[in-house]
């Protein structure tokens, strides 16, 4: 359990983490807790900023008080979306709603998209579904239509590096 680790672990994790995915030949663009659980701990709050600073990175902020504690950096303006949370029926529909309702600010949607092959059916019985309605709309005419049609632009965290860290350029490597 995260309460229970300590922060010198949890800093070699992260740094072998990085160094795995950069060894790999991969851009890494932004550090985060999976599914947000931090155990909201402060030392490991700073520490993954800090690492982020180190290696060029954003961090992927959640809740008020983190927002508030990086002050001027690009993050999420609410609470992100989990298309794990919304329920299948209507869901092309909520998200179309979703969209024409957004505010102004940055948001996130975590979306898992996928096809809903046999081999996504075998390895994700429970989430297939999830994911290939979350593929459908994302690829859908309707999305395409909405977002120009509320202005809205699509960013990855590369963009949000790039604002974190405008001296860095191409990340870290």
């Amino acid at each position: 359990h995260v309460s229970w680790a300590r922060i010198e672990d949890v800093e070699v994790q992260f740094r072998a983490q990085v160094e795995t995915v950069v060894a790999a030949g991969l851009e890494p663009t932004h550090l985060d807790w999976h599914c947000l659980l931090d155990g909201g701990r402060d030392d490991i709050f700073e520490l993954t900023v800090a690492l982020a600073g180190e290696y060029g990175l954003a961090v992927r902020v959640w809740g008020e008080a983190g927002r508030q504690r990086v002050r001027g950096l690009p993050v999420v303006d609410r609470d992100f979306l989990d298309s794990f949370s919304l329920p299948l029926d209507g869901k092309a529909e909520r998200y179309a709603r979703l969209l024409r309702e957004l505010p102004a600010g940055l948001s996130e949607w975590a979306v898992h998209p996928g096809l809903g092959d046999a081999q996504s059916r075998a390895v994700e019985p429970d989430g297939w579904r999830v994911r290939q309605s979350d593929h459908e709309f994302l690829v859908s005419a309707e999305a395409r239509e909405l977002l120009r049609e509320e202005g809205i632009f699509v960013v990855d965290y590369r963009g949000v590096r790039e604002r974190w860290h405008p001296e860095a350029g191409g990340g870290p490597g």
